[in-house]
């Protein structure tokens, strides 16, 4: 019989204080926090008020599985797990691996207009000169000459033969 046998990649752990990744109840420091709309002093349980994510602060509950927050956690305990490091080497990889949000070519193109120095303005600019090394520290290197190389191999190629082609 065989059987396969995979790692168990437990959820990431939410406090139902603060909403919070990384934390339970018992433990937090934060304030009381609705997990459904993120306002502060209220739980969850009769709240009617639009949802909110404490964690990315997109439309949907705290404990929403299609929160990015939610699946960056996954991944970190994923990594931790397969990689057998530490949770903070793990959120390391992870971080350095996902890009950021916004921060695409196309988006900081869109943001940023770059303008090419102008060179008309600058009547100097056709004289450019070079600082000369000290003698101390420079030593004269000789001229680089283009070597002529034969048209043919001297050495007969494998698994070729040999023609007389003349110009």
């Amino acid at each position: 019989m065989r059987l396969s046998v995979r790692t168990y990649i437990h959820n990431p752990l939410r406090c139902f204080k603060c909403q919070r990744f990384g934390h339970s109840k018992t433990s937090c420091r934060g304030t009381l926090t609705c997990a459904r709309c993120a306002e502060v002093g209220h739980e969850s349980t009769d709240c009617t008020r639009t949802e909110k994510c404490v964690n990315c602060k997109g439309e949907h509950t705290s404990f929403s599985r299609n929160c990015i927050a939610w699946k960056r956690e996954k991944e970190i305990i994923s990594t931790k797990i397969k990689k057998q490091i530490s949770y903070p080497e793990a959120r390391k990889l992870v971080n350095s691996q996902t890009p950021t949000p916004g921060n695409s070519y196309v988006s900081v193109a869109k943001k940023k207009s770059f303008s090419a120095p102008s060179v008309q303005n600058n009547p100097d600019a056709s004289a450019v000169t070079c600082p000369k090394p000290s003698d101390s520290s420079a030593k004269a290197s000789p001229p680089i000459t283009n070597l002529s190389l034969p048209s043919s191999p001297s050495v007969p190629l494998r698994g070729t033969s040999s023609i007389d082609v003349k110009f």
